[in-house]
């Protein structure tokens, strides 16, 4: 699985979002006593894998799975601690992102049960939706995945049971109820992405500017990806990187246009 990356208009949002994920790296580092390289290693992962992304200038940030790893091995070594011996600023680092990682780490380590519970209670979290109870473990519902060819699914009605895959909710969008993922299968967007890249759509963004990435849910059915152009009161003019012109999309045939906030690049 390659990096998770998140989009937006300009250069600085990629910034904030791997600046967010070095202050959650920094957070595990505080918790565990642990150099990078250290962490790195106890994770099974080189120590150039965090050493690179933590020091210097990168294109990138993690990947879930990465982040995964690192999440179980910090909890793992907490859990031989008192909570309250722990950092109350790396511990409300940590937080926000449990109910993204919660389920796969009760799966990978079940004794780290306890702890989740302990940091969401000492960080007013409260029990958020992975935590087990006397009638087993509940899931936090992950992204929707759509193609082009998908139909029976209305995003703004937040309806998604005949989408075909589901694939695991990325840190930033933990908070987007009405995000979803959109698997590209064709080489239209090539190079700017490849087929088999997960994008990741919001529609709580707001759709604004132009040459911007969208992904068009059209009344007839199926979805489209492309670059959005310019649009007027009847029409949108869209861009698909494969075809040398632009094209106008009759307002009347979207049902809704979303913006593409994140891709998840495919290959290693």
């Amino acid at each position: 699985m390659q990096d998770a990356i998140a989009l937006n208009a300009t250069p600085s949002a990629v910034s904030a979002q791997q600046e967010q994920t070095r202050a959650l790296i920094r957070a595990m580092l505080t918790l565990t006593a642990l150099s990078a390289s250290a962490l790195a290693r106890d994770a099974g992962l080189t120590p150039s894998t965090l050493n690179r992304f933590m020091h210097q200038p990168v294109r990138h940030t993690l990947s879930q799975r990465t982040l995964l790893t690192l999440m179980i091995t910090t909890f793992r070594r907490m859990k031989a601690q008192g909570i309250s011996a722990l950092d109350a600023g790396a511990l409300s680092v940590i937080a926000p992102v449990l109910p993204v990682f919660e389920r796969a780490i009760l799966d990978q380590a079940p004794d780290a049960e306890r702890v989740l519970k302990e940091i969401k209670l000492r960080t007013g979290a409260g029990l958020g939706p992975h935590a087990r109870n006397d009638k087993g473990p509940t899931q936090l519902r992950d992204l929707a995945v759509v193609t082009t060819t998908t139909l029976g699914v209305d995003v703004a009605a937040m309806s998604f049971d005949k989408a075909p895959l589901t694939t695991q909710r990325p840190p930033f969008l933990a908070d987007d109820a009405h995000a979803f993922a959109f698997l590209l299968t064709d080489a239209s967007m090539t190079p700017r992405y490849d087929a088999g890249d997960m994008l990741y759509v919001s529609p709580a963004r707001e759709v604004a500017g132009d040459y911007i990435d969208v992904v068009v849910d059209r009344k007839a059915g199926g979805f489209l990806l492309a670059r959005l152009v310019r649009t007027s009161d009847t029409t949108v003019t869209l861009h698909k990187i494969q075809t040398p012109e632009a094209f106008d999309m009759p307002r009347a045939e979207i049902r809704g246009l979303y913006r593409v906030v994140g891709v998840q690049r495919l290959g290693a």
